[in-house]
């Protein structure tokens, strides 16, 4: 299994373009959990790893700064305006049923 630092070549790689996949990769790094089809989980270096169900490749957080720019950049390729990630999943699924 690989490994990466670089949040663009993991997230062309996991492709969480669905919103609710977006929410659920936003809420597994922020709880440290399997959430949704993608885990983050914290080793024993402290660093945070973050993996996809099914993908090969791991994305290495190491640091707080680096976990926090990390969903910065998700927000910034996948969710409009500045809105919680959840939240804009919500909206987009309450759409999709009108």
């Amino acid at each position: 299994m690989s490994t990466t630092f670089d949040f663009d070549e993991w997230l062309d790689a996991a492709d969480p373009c669905d919103p609710a996949n977006v929410a659920g990769l936003v809420e597994a790094v922020g709880r440290e959990c399997d959430f949704s089809g993608f885990k983050a989980e914290r080793a024993k270096n402290g660093k945070l790893i973050v993996s996809a169900h099914g993908l090969d490749l791991k994305l290495v957080l190491v640091s707080k700064d680096a976990e926090a720019a990390f969903v910065r950049r998700i927000h910034g390729r996948y969710v409009p305006d500045g809105q919680p990630a959840a939240w804009h999943a919500a909206v987009m699924h309450q759409m999709e049923r009108d």
